[in-house]
């Protein structure tokens, strides 16, 4: 049986917000394999949100050596597709997922300034000059603790911006399964969540830690029932880079966000949030 059929029979219609199309061409034919996919496991909506570092247009937010050869694309050609998906009815929002770099801020402020879209996710993979999720073999002689306490406080700053609609999986830091000790991950945790506390962001709960070395939900799960104890709201997100991976793990996760009380997800217009019953 389809990991979604009794979703589709009990008419809980989840969307799946964060998929990119990177993997294949800005065309129709390769948007429509995602759509497809969505329809077999009853997904009511998709938000695409392609790597901002990856337009010529994001070159004053983040460019450096690793950043180069893969700073080729142009926003115009991606919009212009999600438009034209749009306007055939299908159920696409447009977004971003934009690196959040500290000291980048205005720059942030002015590159996304009037584009049409209905959501931006930031989220964090550098600290520093380190993208720590690109190269375990970069973690060697690391302290794990240091570097969690970097990555929260960073992770605090990107809420603090007030650039974003969705703060993108938080505690991806665990991506290659690099995790520091319970205590000084807790504290960090903490002092993050103490820091967001009231403030007007939606957190993304991943799925597609559990497709990484990681083995997790980003946050960890943990982690996510103190989130929805500090009533923040959340969206459901597969980071699905391939269409079969749209919505995985969704059916496990529906049931434990509802065990953990959360009511609602969020879905996106124009950057304005809607809620939406689990």
């Amino acid at each position: 049986m389809n990991e979604m059929d009794s979703e589709k029979r009990g008419e809980i219609m989840l969307a799946d917000y964060h998929i990119h199309l990177e993997n294949g061409p800005f065309t129709l034919d390769w948007l429509e394999r995602f759509i497809k996919r969505t329809d077999e496991l009853g997904i009511e909506e998709i938000g695409v949100a392609e790597h901002f570092y990856r337009f010529v247009e994001a070159r004053s937010c983040l460019y450096n050596d690793h950043i180069a050869p893969r700073q080729t694309q142009h926003l115009e050609e991606y919009l212009e597709l999600m438009v034209r998906a749009q306007q055939k009815g299908w159920p696409v929002r447009i977004g971003l997922e934009v690196d959040y770099i500290p000291g980048k801020e205005a720059a942030i402020e002015r590159a996304l300034k009037e584009l049409p879209l209905d959501f931006v996710i930031g989220s964090v993979h550098w600290l520093g000059d380190w993208c720590f999720d690109s190269d375990p073999a970069s973690w060697e002689g690391r302290d794990l603790a240091a570097v969690y306490h970097d990555y929260y406080i960073t992770l605090a700053q990107a809420v603090e911006s007030k650039l974003f609609d969705i703060l993108g999986h938080p505690g991806n830091i665990a991506y290659f399964g690099h995790r520091a000790a319970p205590d000084a991950m807790r504290r960090a945790e903490d002092t993050w969540l103490t820091r967001i506390k009231g403030k007007n962001i939606c957190i993304e709960v991943n799925t597609g830690g559990l497709l990484r070395q990681a083995r997790a939900h980003f946050p960890r799960l943990e982690l996510l029932r103190r989130i929805c104890d500090a009533g923040f709201d959340i969206t459901l997100a597969s980071d699905a880079h391939w269409p079969e991976d749209v919505g995985h793990g969704f059916t496990e996760t529906h049931r434990l966000l509802l065990q953990m009380g959360f009511k609602h997800t969020c879905r996106f217009h124009q950057r304005q949030r809607k809620l939406q019953s689990l």
